[in-house]
């Protein structure tokens, strides 16, 4: 014969059980939702136009990142879990990224090239405009003014939404 005088008691275990994983649940979920509030970093999809980004390099805090960019005059960067990453040139043709390349590889500035994808007509239109300039300089004053001029209109455009 079955009993049924435990039955209150197994329903108060898991209506326990059940409100402790919720709450559980809810506290996470706010956690790792409030870590991105603010969030300012290279805006990156599966679609748009490709741009080549000049990497200086991974760095484990701000601050390292910062004193290693010292002697640049501009560069964006971006947080990633727990590292920063900074980029010091944007192109959308891959022979002015190489050009960028050999540019800081002549101030001995190690730099890697990485490729992105956006979605922005906007910054495409200025990047063009920048890469039509570059393709045919290899002034230095030049190029020096195309990396910065690049940087600041994504910062304008990309991160600040301009």
């Amino acid at each position: 014969m079955l009993r049924y005088d435990n039955i209150g008691d197994n329903m108060k275990k898991y209506f326990k059980a059940i409100f402790v994983s919720l709450i559980i649940g809810f506290f996470l979920s706010y956690f790792f939702l409030t870590q991105y509030k603010g969030f300012k970093g290279i805006t990156v999809s599966n679609e748009g136009d490709e741009y080549y980004f000049l990497s200086n390099g991974q760095y484990s805090s701000k601050e390292e990142m910062e004193k290693s960019g010292v002697n640049l005059e501009n560069y964006v960067y971006r947080k990633d879990g727990i590292n920063y990453y900074m980029y010091v040139g944007i192109t959308k043709n891959k022979d002015n990224a190489e050009k960028m390349k050999n540019y800081y590889a002549s101030k001995n500035i190690d730099v890697e090239i990485k490729d992105f994808y956006i979605s922005s007509n906007k910054f495409k239109d200025a990047i063009d405009n920048l890469d039509n300039i570059l393709i045919n300089s290899n002034d230095e004053v030049v190029i020096t003014e195309i990396i910065n001029q690049g940087l600041n209109k994504y910062e304008e455009i990309i991160l600040n939404g301009s």
